[in-house]
């Protein structure tokens, strides 16, 4: 597994002249989000949760930007080998369903990581959220 890393806002401040590192927490709970991966569905409310942090701290003009940048850059053929979807899983980064295996450990990578409480504990629950989503579809099998 590679290891979390993040640089804030890719490519992008991130925050205004006056008021720096005002989304800054957004940007990494999207790095956070892109590291673990997972289905493309899920890259798209990793993109949307985004949006909607940028939204909430600077307005609907500067979350605008980001969302049309982070989408378009899905879209690009080329991709930084560490920023890609699911580049906690090296070679397998990438559009897939990830396993149960693969979803507890991240929980526990994200346990070792010095990030804000609030950022943690939010991806956590996305994670328990698709470790429950599993079971319920392995009981309706």
């Amino acid at each position: 597994m590679r290891t979390f890393a993040t640089d804030g806002c890719t490519m992008a401040p991130d925050g205004t002249v006056y008021r720096r590192g005002l989304w800054h927490e957004c940007c990494v709970a999207h790095d956070l989000r892109f590291w673990g991966g997972g289905t493309k569905e899920e890259r798209i409310l990793a993109d949307k949760s985004l949006k909607q942090c940028v939204t909430d701290k600077a307005g609907v003009v500067i979350a605008n930007l980001f969302f049309a940048g982070v989408r378009a850059g899905s879209a690009s053929p080329w991709k930084i080998p560490s920023k890609k979807w699911g580049n906690a899983w090296f070679d397998l980064a990438g559009y897939r369903k990830l396993s149960e295996i693969e979803i507890q450990e991240l929980m526990t990578e994200v346990m070792k990581l010095d990030l804000k409480e609030d950022i943690r504990n939010e991806y956590l629950l996305e994670l328990e959220n698709r470790l429950k989503t599993k079971d319920d579809e392995e009981e309706t099998m």
